[in-house]
C-alpha cells in the first residue's frame, strides 16, 4: 500500500481534508511537514492507499507527495487560488 502526503496553502485545506477523511472512515495522520518538503501551512495529512487525487480540494490542495522510505516523489501540485 502507497504511502502519500498531502500539502496545503493554508490550516483551512487541513482542517477540510481532515474531515472528509474522517466523514469516509479514511486513516490518516495530520503532522508537520517533513524538512525534506515545503508547503504553505506548516501541516500535512499522511495517507496510505491509492487514489489520493480524489481528497484533492481545489484552491486549499498544493501538493501530492508519494513517499518511499526517506525519499518524496511529486505526485501532482495545484495551484493557489
Amino acid at each position: 500500500m502507497a504511502h502519500y502526503i498531502l500539502l496545503f496553502h493554508s490550516t483551512l485545506g487541513v482542517v477540510q481534508t481532515r474531515k472528509k477523511l474522517q466523514a469516509a472512515g479514511e486513516p490518516f495522520t495530520v503532522k508537520d511537514i517533513p524538512r525534506g518538503l515545503r508547503g504553505g501551512c506548516g501541516l500535512c495529512i499522511h495517507l496510505h492507499g491509492e487514489a489520493p487525487e480524489r481528497w484533492v480540494i481545489p484552491g486549499l490542495t498544493e501538493s501530492i507527495y508519494r513517499c518511499d522510505e526517506e525519499h518524496f516523489h511529486p505526485v501532482a501540485q495545484y495551484p493557489a487560488p
